[in-house]
């Protein structure tokens, strides 16, 4: 070989060895300033968690069943039932959807019929696409779900309602007898056993008030007072939890830790780009800081499903300790803080019974960017002692609740801006009134007990009251 060629072989392996490292550059670049997901990079050895599937997580929050007039029961294991019917009649491949008026929605709505009734927001499209609908034509203005129904006389159309822009639509079609088994579960839910009856606010109050919210006549529970306590996820810093650890894998090499006095550690990765604070009172905040490059805008779906994978990456909906939840969406926020993308706000049950958290929320998780910018959670372990020792039996009357502690409603009212005068009548409180439920109420003054209680909301704020005696908590 002559010198010229040795001298052109040896600049050869100089450029290959420059290439070389120059993307093993690109590549450590991306693992350490966020360009790909770090903690997919870094793999593992911890159990992952099984994400829930997103159908499980696109419920309603209940299903109001009328029996004619204004005779109601109210459930929510039927909504199963109702989207494989409407399934059926999209296979008939000729529906049509058209805007009618809120006075046509209501007639409708108060003959026997069947309702689906979501309290956060829920793309219609994102609906069916999650349960394999195909478009439906005329559906492009509709934005939002919130109530989804049949009736009995109106056989072969589905009808939809849209609170975000106040909008009322019915889906036509010629699905046959595709609504048979809803025409059965409202024939047969009145004489149900255990079936609550339910009637309008409107007639309590002989029509002196406008609202329809549903309120049980009378209420029987077994549910009780739970004790319980925080996740230990703080703990020293040279053993982090398991749970933390999620966030890193084993390689806490290139990883700060800083303890404050308090038993809060924070870690910090990348010079601050990510940050993982375990909080000594249980709660795990992670907080990615935003990629200045351009990301593509998610879907509804495509955002939820990379919030429920993220979620399973990262301990699921259980405790260190063993205290399952299962987990339902609270609130939808569009485009959270003026960044492009959506927030997800889950709530949790115990036993099927929802927990409500005074101001906050057990779980939230932030999609912008093409990815989670934020999450938060806020999780305690369940005595199991305090489990199974409540026996049924019939609750304070919701009327009669509200009638003694209107004062106190009205001063609270008051003060938030929703009136203008804390003394109000019965009348002007109970046409406020939007919702009724029984669950468990975490307050932040009580820390160490779930509370048995009535969560009443009235002009959007959440009231909590004694099950058995009605005092305002």
């Amino acid at each position: 070989m002559t010198a010229t060629q040795t001298t052109k072989v040896v600049e050869t392996i100089k450029s290959v060895l420059l290439v070389v490292l120059l993307l093993i550059t690109i590549l450590l670049l991306c693992i350490f300033w966020g360009g790909a997901a770090f903690q997919n990079l870094l793999k593992s050895d911890l159990p992952r968690y099984e994400a829930i599937n997103p159908i499980e997580l696109l419920q309603p929050g209940r299903i109001e069943i009328c029996f004619g007039g204004d005779f109601y029961t109210v459930t929510q294991n039927k909504f199963g039932v109702m989207m494989d019917c409407f399934i059926a009649f999209s296979e008939a491949r000729n529906l049509s959807m058209e805007e009618i008026t809120e006075e046509r929605y209501a007639e409708v709505m108060r003959r026997p019929s069947i309702k689906a009734v979501f309290d956060y927001y829920l793309p219609f499209s994102a609906l069916c696409e999650a349960y394999g609908i195909d478009r439906i034509p005329g559906s492009d203005g509709v934005d939002a779900v919130s109530e989804l129904g049949y009736a009995v006389d109106f056989k072969e159309q589905l009808f939809v309602f849209d609170r975000k822009a106040s909008k009322y639509y019915r889906i036509v079609g010629s699905g046959g007898n595709s609504f048979e088994p809803l025409e059965i579960i409202i024939a047969e839910a009145e004489d149900e056993a255990g079936t609550v009856s339910y009637v309008t606010l409107r007639s309590i109050m002989g029509g002196s008030v406008e609202n329809d919210t549903l309120c049980p006549l009378s209420l029987t529970s077994d549910i009780n007072d739970l004790a319980y306590y925080p996740e230990s996820i703080s703990g020293p810093t040279e053993r982090p939890s398991d749970l933390v650890k999620r966030f890193f894998s084993d390689n806490f090499d290139f990883v700060r830790r800083i303890e404050q006095g308090n038993g809060t550690i924070i870690y910090m990765y990348g010079y601050g780009r990510i940050v993982v604070v375990a909080h000594a009172s249980g709660i795990l905040e992670f907080n990615r800081e935003d990629d200045e490059r351009a990301a593509p805008q998610l879907r509804f779906m495509e955002a939820l499903e990379l919030a429920n994978s993220f979620i399973a990456d990262h301990g699921g909906f259980e405790t260190e300790a063993g205290t399952i939840f299962a987990p339902y969406i609270q609130e939808v926020i569009v485009d959270p803080d003026d960044k492009r993308g959506f927030r997800f706000v889950f709530g949790t049950t115990i036993n099927g019974v929802r927990i409500y958290y005074e101001n906050s929320a057990p779980m939230l998780v932030d999609v912008t960017g093409g990815r989670v910018s934020y999450f938060k959670r806020d999780f305690v372990n369940i005595d199991g002692s305090t489990f199974g020792n409540g026996e049924s039996r019939e609750v304070f009357s919701a009327m009669r609740m509200l009638a003694e502690n209107i004062e106190y409603i009205g001063e609270a009212l008051a003060e938030a801006g929703i009136v203008a005068e804390s003394e109000i009548s019965l009348e002007e409180l109970i046409d406020l009134v939007t919702g009724f439920d029984c669950g468990y109420v975490r307050l932040k003054m009580s820390e160490g007990n779930l509370f048995a209680a009535w969560i009443v909301t009235i002009g959007g704020m959440e009231f909590y009251f004694d099950l058995d005696s009605g005092v305002m908590l």
